[in-house]
Parts: structure tokens; C-alpha cells; sequence
């Protein structure tokens, strides 16, 4: 949950600024002055333009890279990632490097020569008498310099807006790929890798297309600088322009090496996040058994490893930047000397214009230049790990083949947001009854395994029918859902959905947010529905002892809730959903039995009765309530008929489905033992916990309405209205907050630096630091 939403922000000041304003970025000034007087926050931001969000810069790069790789697919090449950044950012790359082109070889260049005619008329005194030419020089120089300026900044915010928007494309991207990754893909995929991709791979566009353009400008501005310094010293300038030039081999393999290295630091930060991912998921184990120390040092370990690449790659980039201190002085001291020992006579005017031509080879060719090297070097890397993860398989990647041939499915989104699943080759069914029909599928998790995780499974569910799945640990039945939802593809026969489903997993989950949020997911409101999910999901006890009811925060920051609990709005989300088919992956296992049969009996029998519900259980005792049963065992299934038909069979699974009627014997004489004691228990139910008064809540909705009077009556005629009481309504008490991280403003003291430049490797490193900071351009200029 956001404390503050986007579109409660005020409008962008570049949306209504004028052209000068935007050139001189004056839209800006507003800004600089609330925050003398006041610490900004988040109320203090403005809503994003339409050119920098995420979902309009997603849609452009997600069409290209479908459109790449449809393109390649057809060649039987691999697709290129950056060819399609290219193809949705090209031109707004290339004019910016149009605009600098022209700032460097139309500016830059020509202010030397105007600087050389000013000192030669200072120099000249036979020029005193023309100060007109004096004024010509001296503007030149200005405007120059101003018009440079004007237009430099305004670049280089374009260059990191586009860097910005490629990163957000990027990050877009990627969610959309993690959402569609299949079972097999996500085997091999961390969640470290992919907090990796985003950090670091994505975060690093922001900044590594800021000095590209200087890749190309730079020789061309090289060589027509080279071509000015041959009209002012003659062959000496090819000295000095030679000895630049030296060092760009030396720079294009550190560079490469930079590539390298920073490839395997991005490994071992994988392998670090990967790590502490896993730690802080069993850290209750971990301090259970007190393995701090040993899983401390696996930490370290892996960090010092981590730390030892990236410690080589500031090595070549500290070689690297040190290239811009010597490099200029040692060109101008070549070509001055080169010049005089040909036998020429070395005049201030020649002095000063030498020195500024290579004064712009050192911004462009020293520092900008290594720096394109290095910055494009480490974008190919992350392009290139970008793109791997891009071409993980995807959900449906695999064709479902039926016997008479390719019978693919086609997705489409309904009005309700959910999928729904429609046979191409005959669209007249999307207008039939809701079922699914399973025919000769065969489905396997891992491509390279022997045994097939469901092997020739055929399954046909017709409209208004309770389907129980049961059977063995391993016998198939959550991959059969899998395989339904389309995660699992099938390597041979076919699945045809008819309808819209809504799917409740094994393991319940909970986002941040109101309880209330979780269960809607997205949809809108309807009051009459959310209450009576509410009540035959058994939730109305649990929403009156919690302290906001349903309003109620969950999650990492939220209020902890039971496993229990978690089920139950799990199960409230996925039938709040209107569909045809529900699937159930084992929802009753989290729960009590009491709680299991009202679930069972309300919601899945009564509420559900007009749709498709395929349970996944391991409660036999409802097995003889289900429509249909199917028994599956080793990926097969072994047994499909009505509960009847399968008592009366004389399979192996007859003293299995024999259990529940002891089961429902032992359910009766709890039910007995419980409504006895059933009105104390609601007395003291303060003391109770949320989970034993959903329980007895459940039992209270089992009963008769006579039996639920008389023990209204015993605990003082109490009356709970679902309606009022269960639900907070808008009328209620404000929606809590989520708890939001403490800030503390102020100045920091001396004492924090210490420690920081302490920890950072002792005093002694951070005074020898300093005075290479401090004695590198002294000793440069000295010499």
C-alpha cells in the first residue's frame, strides 16, 4: 500500500512550461525554493509525464521485442535485445548525438580559434589601431562558451531521461516476463538473480549511455582537431595527437576486460542475493539451532568473493581515470617540443590555441572516451544476461497436439479479468457450456525426465459438477490443476477449457494490504457478493476480533494471521472471482474439521452449486457428497465414478473410501460434545483465540436455526448481524495505515563520519586517500 497515491500529486511543471523555460530549466526554481524552507517529502513530488511511465514505455519495448523475436524466429537466428531498444529509443538517441556533434566540432572547436586571434591581438602591437577585430575575437569566445552551456545541460538531461526510460521499459519488461515464466523456468531462475537484473543489470542504463555518442564524435572531432593544429605548428601536431592515439588500444582492452570482470561480479552478486534470500526465508530455524556463526561466515565468504571482483574492476577504472591527468600534458609537452626542435619559434599565440585544442581532446578523448568504453562494455553484459532471462519459456510455449492434430488454445482476457481458454479450431464452442474435457495428455515438469508427471490422463467434467481429486502425496493431482491453468504444457494430447476459471493454490498468500483488498484482488466492489463470500468462507468471527475487521492490514508489516486464516481469504479471493470452473488445490488442509465441513458444505456445495468445482483434498469424509470422484496414482488416473460406484467396486481404493463414514461417526459425536459446551465457550470468547472462535463460529452455522436461538439466548441474546459487524463499511472507522519507516531530520555530527571513514578501513587509509586526492593535481600542474 502507497501513503500516497499518484494521482493525488500535483500536475508536472513541464507540462504547461514554455520553450525557454524548458531550455533553461526555470520550470524548476519552484522546487529549489520550497525546500529552503522546508524538508521534502513525499507530497512534495509531482505526478510523472506521460512519456516516463512505466506502463506506456512497457507497452512500446514489449511490442518491439515481439516483434524481434518473431523476426529472428523466422531466420532461425537469436534475437537481439538491444536492436529493439534501438528500434523504440533510436531516434531520440541519435539526435541527441546530433546536438552534441554539433556543440563539440560547431563550438568547441572554433573557440580556440577565436581565443588564438584574441591573445595575437594582445600580442601584435601593430594591431592596437583595429580594436573592432579585438571585439570579434573577444565575443566569439563568449558565445562560444555561452551557447555551449545553454545547450549542454538541456543534452545531457535528454541523455538520462532516455537512460531513465530505458531502465523503466527494462524493468517492465522483466514483470511481465516473471508473470509468464512456466514451472521449468522458474526451476531455474532465483529470485536473487532477478532482484540482480533490476539493481544492478536494469539500474546500470541510467548511466552507461551517458558518454556512447563520444564513441563516434570523438575521432571525428580528433581528426578535425588534428587538421586545425596542422595550420598552426605543422607536423608537430601529429606528435602529440599520436601519443594520444597510443593509448586508445590500451583502453579498448581494458575495456574488454571490464566487460569480464563485470560479468562475474553480477555472478557472485546472484550468488550472494540467492544466499541471504534463503536466510532470511529460514532465519526462525537458523536461530532456533544457533547456526548464526557458520551461516555468518558462509556470508562473509561468499561476500569477499563478490568484493574481489568488483575491487579489479575499480583497479582498470582508477587506471583508467588516471589516463586524464597525464595524457593532455604529456601531448602538449610533445607537440611544443617537436615544434621547437624543427626550428621553429614558439609564440604565446601558439601556446595558448595548442593548449585549448587539447583541452577538448582531454574532455572528449581522455575522459569521455575511456568512460564510452567502459559504459558500453558493461551494457552489452547486461544486455546480454537481460535477454537470456527474457527468453526463458513461457506459459502455452508448447503446442497441446490432439490426435487428429495441432489443436492450440488462444488466450483472451475477459471482461472480469480472468483468462479464458477457447479452441481456435472450432470458435463456435466458446458459446457452449462451461467444462473441460482432458484427452490423452501426457505432461512432464522437467523435458529431460524418463517418467511423465501425468501420463495418458483423460478427463471429461461437464457443467454444475463437485469434482473430488484425491489421492497419494505425489500422485499428480496439484500438477493435473497445473497442467489445466496452462502452467504445466502438454507434450501430447489436448486440454480444452470452456469458460473463465478462478484458482485457489496449495500454499495461501497475502500482498500487502487490508484483508478486504486481498480478497477483492483488483475487482470492484459488489457488497451483496463480498458478504456472502465472507460468511460461507467462515471469516465474519475472525473480521469481529480483528482490530479494523476487514479493514484489517496484512502482510510483512500487517497483522499476523493463522494458516487458517490465510486459506480462508485465500479461498474468499479466488470465489469472490465470478467464473465457470473453480480450481481448489487442497484449501481444507490448513483448516479445522469443523471449519473443513462448513467450508465444504456452504461454499463448495452451496454456493459453488451452479459451477464447476474441482477439489483437490485429502478429507475423504466429504468423498461420498462430491459429484465425481477421480483417484489418481503415479501421474495416472486410476479410478473415475461416483462415490456409490466406487464403494461397490472392488478395487484397491475400497478400504480407503470406506474412511468416511468413521470419520463422519467421530464428526457427529464432536459436533454433540461441542454444541454442549458451545455457550460457555461464547462467554469467555475474549479470551479465546481468533481461530477457536472462527471454529466455533463455523459450528454455530452448521446448527438449526432453533439450536442457534436457544444459544443466543443462553449468552444473553447476543445478536451478530454479518452485515454490520463483519464488514466495515465506509461509515466505520477510518482505514488504518501501514506503518511506515521512522525519519529522523537533523544534522549529523562528526562522530558519524568517523565511524563511517572507520569502518570504510581505518584512518590511515582514509588519510592516504586524501593526499592522492590532494597531491595528484598538484604535483601534475607543479611539474
Amino acid at each position: 500500500m502507497q501513503s500516497i497515491k499518484a494521482d493525488e500529486l500535483p500536475e508536472n511543471p513541464r507540462v504547461r512550461a514554455n520553450p525557454l523555460s524548458a531550455l533553461l530549466l526555470c520550470f524548476t526554481i519552484p522546487i529549489f525554493f520550497k525546500g529552503r524552507k522546508k524538508t521534502l517529502d513525499e507530497r512534495d513530488l509531482y505526478k510523472a509525464l506521460n512519456e516516463h511511465k512505466s506502463e506506456t514505455l512497457g507497452i512500446k519495448l514489449n511490442a518491439a521485442w515481439e516483434e524481434e523475436i518473431a523476426k529472428k524466429r523466422l531466420k532461425n537466428k537469436e534475437p537481439n535485445l538491444l536492436l529493439a531498444v534501438i528500434r523504440v529509443f533510436g531516434l531520440q538517441f541519435l539526435a541527441l548525438g546530433l546536438l552534441l556533434f554539433s556543440l563539440e566540432i560547431g563550438l568547441r572547436v572554433t573557440q580556440p580559434l577565436f581565443l588564438g586571434g584574441l591573445v595575437n591581438y594582445y600580442a601584435n602591437p601593430t594591431n592596437k589601431d583595429d580594436k573592432y577585430t579585438a571585439y570579434i575575437y573577444a565575443m566569439g569566445v563568449i558565445l562560444c562558451n555561452a551557447i555551449n552551456v545553454l545547450f549542454r545541460h538541456p543534452y545531457m538531461l535528454g541523455i538520462q531521461h532516455i537512460g531513465m526510460k530505458v531502465r523503466l521499459a527494462m524493468c517492465n519488461l522483466i514483470y511481465r516476463k516473471a508473470l509468464r515464466l512456466n514451472r521449468t523456468a522458474l526451476g531455474g531462475t532465483t529470485t536473487g538473480q532477478v532482484v540482480n537484473l533490476i539493481s544492478n543489470d536494469v539500474g546500470r542504463l541510467d548511466t552507461s549511455i551517458m558518454h556512447i555518442h563520444v564513441l563516434w564524435v570523438g575521432p571525428i572531432e580528433i581528426a578535425v582537431v588534428a587538421v586545425l593544429m596542422y595550420r598552426e605548428i605543422g607536423v608537430a601536431s601529429l606528435f602529440g595527437v599520436a601519443a594520444m592515439l597510443l593509448f586508445i588500444p590500451l583502453q579498448a582492452f581494458l575495456g574488454k576486460m571490464t566487460s569480464k570482470l563485470r560479468l562475474r561480479t553480477a555472478l557472485r552478486t546472484d550468488e550472494r542475493v540467492r544466499m541471504m534470500n534463503e536466510i532470511v526465508s529460514g532465519i526462525q530455524v537458523i536461530k532456533m539451532y544457533a547456526w548464526e556463526k557458520p551461516f555468518g561466515k558462509m556470508i562473509q565468504f561468499v561476500r569477499r568473493k563478490e568484493m574481489r571482483a568488483i575491487r579489479n574492476v575499480n583497479y582498470i577504472r582508477g587506471i583508467l581515470q588516471s589516463f586524464a591527468l597525464y595524457m593532455t600534458r604529456v601531448s602538449v609537452f610533445v607537440s611544443l617540443v617537436g615544434y621547437v626542435l624543427l626550428g621553429n619559434f614558439l609564440t604565446a599565440e601558439k601556446a595558448f590555441v595548442i593548449t585549448a585544442f587539447y583541452s577538448i581532446l582531454r574532455n572528449t578523448m581522455v575522459v569521455a572516451f575511456p568512460n564510452g568504453i567502459q559504459q558500453i562494455s558493461e551494457t552489452l553484459v547486461s544486455m546480454k544476461r537481460i535477454k537470456d532471462y527474457l527468453l526463458y519459456k513461457e506459459i502455452g510455449d508448447n503446442s497441446r497436439i490432439s490426435a487428429n492434430g495441432c489443436n492450440k488454445t488462444k488466450k483472451s482476457d475477459d471482461l472480469n479479468g480472468n483468462v479464458k481458454l477457447t479452441n481456435q479450431l472450432t470458435p463456435k464452442r466458446a458459446q457452449e457450456e462451461a467444462g473441460i474435457e482432458i484427452r490423452d495428455l501426457k505432461a512432464r515438469w522437467d523435458p529431460t525426465a524418463v517418467e511423465y508427471t501425468l501420463n495418458n490422463v483423460n478427463l471429461n467434467v461437464k457443467p454444475r459438477t463437485l469434482v473430488a481429486v484425491i489421492g497419494p502425496v505425489g500422485s499428480g493431482k496439484s500438477s493435473l490443476i497445473q497442467a489445466i491453468l496452462g502452467e504445466l504444457s502438454a507434450e501430447s494430447g489436448s486440454i480444452a477449457v470452456h469458460g473463465t476459471y478462478s484458482y485457489a493454490s496449495q500454499e495461501p498468500w497475502l500482498f500487502t494490504g487490508t484483508i478486504r483488498q486481498n480478497i477483492l484482488f483488483g475487482l470492484p466492489m459488489d457488497r451483496h457478493r463480498y458478504r456472502t463470500v465472507v460468511k460461507k468462507c467462515a471469516l465474519e468471527r475472525d473480521f469481529e476480533l480483528l482490530p479494523h475487521g476487514d479493514k484489517t492490514i496484512v502482510g510483512e508489516r500487517g497483522a499476523s494471521l493463522s494458516g487458517g486464516q490465510k486459506a480462508r481469504i485465500s479461498l474468499a479471493r479466488a470465489v469472490y472471482r465470478k467464473a465457470d470452473v473453480y480450481l481448489l488445490d487442497d484449501p481444507l488442509s490448513a483448516v479445522d474439521t469443523h471449519v473443513g465441513r462448513h467450508l465444504f458444505d456452504q461454499c463448495m456445495r452451496g454456493f459453488l452449486r451452479d459451477e464447476i468445482v474441482l477439489l483437490v483434498t485429502h478429507q475423504l469424509q466429504f468423498l461420498e457428497h462430491a459429484d465425481l470422484i477421480v483417484i489418481m496414482d503415479k501421474g495416472k488416473i486410476s479410478a473415475v465414478g461416483t462415490y456409490e460406484s466406487m464403494r461397490s467396486s472392488g478395487l484397491d481404493f475400497a478400504n480407503l473410501l470406506t474412511a468416511p463414514e468413521e470419520s463422519s461417526k467421530h464428526d457427529d459425536d464432536s459436533d454433540a460434545e461441542v454444541k454442549g459446551k458451545l455457550s460457555q465457550i461464547i462467554m469467555n470468547r475474549h479470551n479465546s483465540t481468533v481461530s477457536m472462535n472462527s471454529m466455533h463460529e463455523s459450528i454455530a452455522d452448521s446448527l438449526n436455526d432453533e439450536e442457534v436461538d436457544s444459544l443466543l439466548q443462553v449468552q444473553g441474546k447476543r445478536e451478530i448481524n454479518s452485515e454490520e459487524a463483519s464488514i466495515a463499511d465506509d461509515e466505520a472507522a477510518d482505514t488504518p495505515q501501514q506503518v511506515q519507516e521512522k525519519r529522523e531530520m537533523g544534522k549529523i555530527g562528526w562522530g558519524l563520519y568517523k565511524k563511517y571513514f572507520g569502518v570504510s578501513g581505518g584512518d590511515m587509509l582514509f588519510f592516504l586517500t586524501a593526499f592522492f586526492f590532494v597531491g595528484a593535481p598538484i604535483f601534475g600542474s607543479t611539474g
